[in-house]
């Protein structure tokens, strides 16, 4: 008998998987207890594979959903705010038996590998910062994890549920009123408020001035308001005659362009172009250069790099990979924000030209090498920001690979969850910290702002020629 696919009948499923764990005969094997059928009923030995798995003598589709949120903080506001998610009404909210198999067969693989696989298979992952506690938690290891709804609130959360369908049907059976269709009496104008109220406008109304209104004139003829005269004081501006004067210069210049360019101004478009064309050669040549941590722990990758310092939003690594299908881009281009408060643009840094966003050393020895490069030229010469997690593994193959000697050449740049402990190695290493909230994401802007402008003071004082 194939049990219902949630975790609200009699079996559920997390703890029956979490059971058939702890009493394996085979600790070196823990799933071994767990078989797995495909559509013919043929054993398997991949969840990818298996249609169902049966856990003694009970048999779950692999679609089943389990008590697992798939985060543990929206999980805990949802019930803070006394309306806990069912797996009935909402199986997106949680994991189901497919994705905790795949983790558990997984749970050797390294994040990077486990990732990949969840992508391709288009199964729901576990985050990395996270995997580790919930493998222990599925595995026995620890008694409870903050992402699993309790057995209680799967209680609460079905009541609320059949307290909501019950006042739908209610308010869907309730009869319809004429109050209730918001039929309104049709308004009417009373004479007497609408004289009094012109008199108002007109004696004490002020209508400010702008540029418009001096373009155009006097607008009081058109509107009937006597305030509008007093202010533009001058009469409505006529323009005919001015287009009437350039009209035939207009014509001419058409039917000069329509007849075709003179003798010799191809020749000197292709010179312009070519010129142009090395002036854009040289001036990616020179775009400044971000080198991001490849770490897999790292908050900020080549998934999430763009939107999150373009748009101000930060979008967990995990989410943009699966987003991305597991491929991201070599280089990423970011627009950098145009302008200082000094110079009457929003806050931002002022470079005015694109940067070039990668995460390798490699990475930065082959835009080096482009042919838009000057021969010779040190591409490290052009990264104004390392980003890093605070291992020194990372730098082995920097042109600097000493931390101290690293951030003397680029600004460093620090990136931690706001609640999170700093790592210990970055207080001798000058780098600049951005902390990030793990859920209120109106902070995200004040992050990247506070970025944006370090970055921008680093640059004028050690690199100014990569300024446009």
């Amino acid at each position: 008998m194939v049990a219902a696919a949630s975790s609200s009948g009699a079996t559920d499923a997390l703890d029956l998987i979490r059971t058939s764990i702890r009493n394996a005969a085979n600790q070196s094997d823990p799933l071994a207890s767990i078989q797995l059928f495909d559509d013919q009923s043929t054993p398997v030995t991949s969840i990818l594979q298996a249609s169902t798995l049966r856990i003694g003598d009970v048999s779950l589709g692999k679609t089943a959903t389990t008590r697992l949120a798939r985060s543990r903080d929206e999980l805990a506001a949802r019930l803070s705010s006394g309306n806990p998610p069912h797996p009935d009404t909402e199986p997106s909210f949680f994991y189901d038996c497919e994705a905790v198999i795949l983790a558990l067969q997984a749970r050797d693989e390294r994040p990077g590998a486990y990732l990949a696989q969840a992508a391709t298979a288009k199964v729901a992952s576990f985050p990395t910062l996270d995997r580790a506690a919930i493998l222990d938690y599925l595995l026995g290891k620890r008694d409870d994890w903050a992402g699993v709804l309790k057995l209680s609130d799967l209680s609460a959360a079905a009541s609320v549920a059949t307290g909501t369908s019950t006042l739908a049907s209610a308010s869907a059976q309730a009869p319809i009123t004429a109050d209730a269709q918001g039929i309104k009496r049709p308004y009417k104008v009373n004479a007497q408020d609408v004289e009094y109220v012109k008199r108002v406008k007109a004696q004490y109304e002020v209508v400010l001035r702008t540029r418009n209104d001096a373009l155009r004139g006097n607008i009081a003829g058109l509107t009937g308001g006597a305030a509008v005269s007093r202010v533009a004081g001058s009469k409505v501006a006529d323009f005919e005659s001015f287009r009437r004067a350039f009209s035939a210069k207009v014509e001419a210049a058409r039917r000069l362009a329509g007849k075709g360019a003179p003798p010799g101004s191809a020749q000197q478009a292709a010179r312009s172009g070519v010129s142009a064309s090395g002036q854009v050669r040289k001036q990616r040549a020179q775009d400044p250069i971000v080198v991001l941590s490849s770490s897999p722990t790292s908050l900020l990758n080549m998934f999430n790099i763009k939107q999150f310092l373009e748009e101000g939003i930060f979008v967990p690594p995990e989410e943009a990979r699966q987003r991305a299908r597991g491929v991201a881009d070599l280089v990423v281009s970011i627009t950098s924000r145009g302008g200082t408060a000094t110079q009457g643009g929003s806050t931002g840094v002022g470079i005015g030209r694109r940067i070039l966003v990668v995460d390798s050393a490699e990475a930065v020895t082959r835009l080096g090498g482009s042919s838009a490069s000057a021969p010779g030229a040190d591409p490290w010469s052009r990264v104004i920001a390392v980003f890093t997690t605070g291992q020194a593994w990372q730098f082995k193959t920097y042109r600097w690979s000493e931390p101290r000697e690293l951030f003397k050449n680029v600004m460093g740049v620090y990136v931690r969850w706001h609640n999170d402990p700093q790592n210990p190695n970055i207080r001798d290493w000058n780098v600049v910290e951005v902390q990030v909230d793990r859920t209120k994401r109106h902070t995200d802007k004040q992050a990247v702002s506070h970025f944006w402008r370090q970055l921008e003071s680093w640059t004028q004082r050690r690199k100014p020629h990569l300024i446009a």
